[in-house]
């Protein structure tokens, strides 16, 4: 009577596979493909999330942000509203709750090009009107911020420095044309460090004392300028919570941008640490989709390793007769069938894993991002592996072990 121990089905199994390199491969490139998809975009999402977030949470100050959002029509994300509703009356009575040390406005301006000497840049450079207190807690590259009374300073970033073959600095002259064809000079007073981890765009920082001219009508029939972002500092750490929350209370109830806001749009006033929660949450959304239709490669792949495996038992037919005839019981042979399923389908997870490294590999290299191992997903996707050969290979394993020995000795 023959037993066939694991190490044994092992041996056998292996066999079988490397006699048919070919089929073997064409088998198991939908597993290949499902995890390889997965591993990427975490390697990717991965890289993105570290180079944003970084070490930003050793560096947090006690800043919130306050704009709107919105939930798009598909409902997948957010999306902020660049709608000006956060009027100048808002906006002194937020420098009135206790703990804000400062409110600082901010809009966009309608600057459609900028130059410096004989080179200009169209649509590149984002041109924002603001308050010198937006500095506040903003490290300084060089010089120092613009004085708001002054309408020929400015203040830009390192991606902005960067953006002219020559790098701008302090002391160096910008050329904004606006959209109805009118031009100022401005004069660098200094270069704010880039932010998000290298992510930031190229941006200019006006005064918006003396550049920024939007107003509506308030609910109070009054004219006022209103603005669709606002930073608001606290006194400190400890009074970021409270402010917060006195902050956001009064922006929700008693304030013009309560009224003047859409239906379905949301006031957020968010900590550095708040916008890093909902940008993972994002993240988790995307991931969710990848797998999901990472899934379907997986579903693909089963399909292929049960339907190469059913294939195995008709050509193994006699070889599973002869076995049974020596005395190999029906879980020796759902064994052996089994462990080929599962050895298909853990080189299928292993080479997905190597090729989802290998290509975000290459992804995060390009852009610039840093390298993480997802090992979470790694170790998920070798369980995966294993589980797709087990749910692949219970039916021709099933269907082995069920075959009559003497019909199988028949069997040319």
């Amino acid at each position: 009577m023959v037993d066939v121990n694991l190490l044994e089905s092992l041996r056998i199994s292996w066999r079988s596979i490397t006699s048919h390199k070919l089929r073997s491969t064409l088998t198991t490139i939908g597993v290949i493909i499902g995890i390889a998809a997965v591993i990427t975009f975490m390697v990717l999402g991965s890289g993105f999330s570290e180079s944003i977030v970084g070490d930003i949470e050793d560096d947090q100050e006690p800043v919130m942000l306050v704009q709107t959002q919105t939930e798009p029509e598909d409902g997948f994300g957010i999306m902020p509203v660049e709608t000006p509703i956060y009027t100048e009356s808002d906006i002194e009575t937020l420098e009135e709750i206790d703990g804000v040390e400062f409110v600082a406005p901010e809009g966009s301006l309608d600057v459609i090009q900028t130059g410096t000497g004989d080179e200009q840049v169209t649509g590149v450079v984002d041109v924002q009107a603001t308050t010198d207190d937006a500095f506040e807690f903003t490290p300084f590259v060089e010089g120092e911020t613009f004085d708001e009374d002054a309408e020929d300073e400015a203040v830009i970033n390192e991606p902005a420095s960067q953006v002219f073959e020559e790098n701008v600095s302090t002391g160096d002259e910008l050329t904004l044309t606006f959209e109805d064809g009118e031009t100022t000079t401005v004069t660098v007073t200094g270069v704010v460090e880039e932010e998000f981890g290298g992510q930031t765009p190229p941006h200019v920082y006006v005064s918006a004392e003396s550049y920024y001219t939007t107003t509506i009508e308030t609910p109070d029939g009054d004219d006022e300028r209103a603005y669709p972002l606002l930073q608001i500092g606290a006194e400190d750490f400890e009074a970021i919570e409270p402010t917060q929350d006195d902050v956001t209370d009064y922006l929700e109830t008693d304030s013009h941008a309560a009224e003047l806001k859409q239906d379905g749009d949301q006031i957020e006033v968010q900590t550095v640490e708040d916008a890093i929660d909902q940008f993972m949450d994002l993240v988790n959304q995307l991931t969710g989709f990848v797998a999901a239709v990472a899934a379907i490669a997986l579903v693909v792949g089963s399909i292929g390793i049960a339907n190469i495996m059913i294939v195995s038992v008709t050509e193994r037919t006699r070889e599973i007769g002869v076995m049974k005839s020596i005395g190999a019981t029906k879980r020796d042979i759902m064994q052996l069938f089994l462990v080929e399923s599962v050895i298909l389908g853990l080189v299928g997870a292993v080479f997905g894993i190597a090729l989802g490294l290998g290509v975000g590999y290459l992804g995060v290299q390009l852009i610039g991002w840093p390298m993480v191992y997802p090992l979470e997903w790694i170790a998920i996707a070798a369980a995966v592996g294993i589980g797709v050969g087990v749910v692949s290979g219970l039916y021709p394993a099933w269907r082995a072990a069920r075959v009559d020995p003497i019909e199988a000795l028949r069997h040319e």
